[in-house]
């Protein structure tokens, strides 16, 4: 997966430039002191635990989604998804820097690649405009947004890992411009990085992907986000685009409702390296997908049983446009119990139905259903 041309570096910079020209127009007046060294040094820890008991609902499929024909395959299992540490230093008042890693990675046989997932410094001028470089999500799209997506649903959407997987989100390496105007009614987030996923040493080529988000929210209860990147590989264009928008509604004095809905388009780096069609085009290949997510609170605000959650997530997720027979709807109903903070404590009962309109055998391509029991505890 390959990035973008190599006039993206300069517009980049050029935003950058711009901002800190006003540079001191836009600081504060702290001329009384003398030395930031240690001025409002913190540290901050905090830690995931999530694990799950996962049963498959056929006869043929087991706990993965694989299909089997006649082969003896595990259907149920014990899984521990995460076991993360986050820290953040203050330096002073303007100066932090953050790392999180993934530690139930370990369990892999092959964790290159994998385990360290954030490692970024980030500059805060003030609101309009801060500064991040190091590896962290690109800003392309809600679930970027997300610390973790446990929050609404049980893991990331289809689509998120599909374009995570081509460089267009999740974890990369590289630097952004962020900040908010007119009291956060209006938000950007400008990045430029390699391209290549997290934890690689070094760049590929010359060339930088370039993502830009705006959000916008003309009502207290309603963000709406737009979202365009740019890239190139082996010298040919490619681009991804999307539109979300995310209601926060409270509903009487116990019932929340929070609806999120997010559409993407972009080129599938991943199926056209795999392709063997001589001379192909990469504008032949482009991945799709949109979800809707669902959420429905009801607060208890018991001592040690704070709230009870319905959701559902709807997917539909298609792989190459050029081609017939991958799409899949899924379909992702959850029950949760929240017992401490937000989301602090959380167990959970969730269905996965999976609906490929082509069952390939043997593979992951096929229709699945399975049921799981989560939990995760934040701190």
């Amino acid at each position: 997966m390959k990035s973008c041309s190599k006039h993206s570096i300069p517009v980049f910079y050029i935003i950058f430039f711009l901002f800190l020209g006003n540079f001191n127009g836009f600081g504060q007046n702290d001329s009384l002191i003398d030395d930031y060294s240690y001025y409002k040094r913190k540290f901050k820890l905090n830690a995931l635990v999530v694990g799950r008991y996962t049963t498959s609902l056929n006869k043929d499929v087991d706990f993965m989604g694989q299909h089997y024909t006649g082969e003896d395959f595990v259907s149920n299992s014990f899984e521990m998804q995460y076991a993360r540490l986050s820290t953040t230093f203050f330096i002073n008042d303007r100066i932090s820097t953050s790392i999180l890693v993934n530690l139930a990675d370990f369990k892999k046989e092959n964790v290159r690649g994998k385990v360290l997932e954030n490692a970024f410094v980030t500059y805060y001028h003030n609101s309009y405009l801060k500064l991040r470089a190091g590896q962290f999500r690109p800003f392309f799209g809600l679930e970027d947004l997300h610390p973790f997506q446990l929050d609404n649903s049980y893991a990331w959407s289809r689509q998120y890992s599909l374009f995570g997987r081509n460089g267009w989100q999740s974890f990369q390496i590289g630097a952004a411009a962020f900040g908010s105007l007119k009291s956060n009614i209006f938000s950007y987030y400008l990045t430029v990085y390699n391209g290549n996923n997290k934890n690689i040493m070094g760049d590929n080529d010359s060339s930088k992907n370039l993502t830009l988000r705006l959000e916008y929210m003309p009502i207290p209860v309603l963000q709406i986000g737009l979202n365009g990147g740019r890239a190139s590989y082996k010298g040919q264009k490619a681009n991804a685009y999307g539109i979300d928008a995310q209601l926060q509604q409270p509903l009487g004095n116990r019932f929340d409702l929070d609806i999120n809905a997010e559409f993407k388009k972009g080129t599938n780096f991943e199926a056209f390296r795999m392709t063997e069609e001589p001379l192909a085009k990469l504008d032949n290949y482009m991945m799709e997908g949109f979800y809707f997510l669902y959420r429905l609170r009801y607060r208890l605000d018991a001592p040690r049983l704070r709230a009870l959650e319905l959701s559902l997530r709807h997917e539909y997720l298609d792989k190459n446009t050029s081609f017939e027979d991958d799409e899949i709807v899924t379909y992702v109903p959850m029950l949760s119990l929240v017992f401490a903070g937000t989301y602090d404590a959380k167990l959970s009962l969730v269905g996965v139905i999976n609906d490929y309109k082509l069952n390939i055998p043997n593979t992951t391509q096929y229709d699945s259903s399975k049921m799981l029991i989560q939990f995760q505890v934040a701190y």
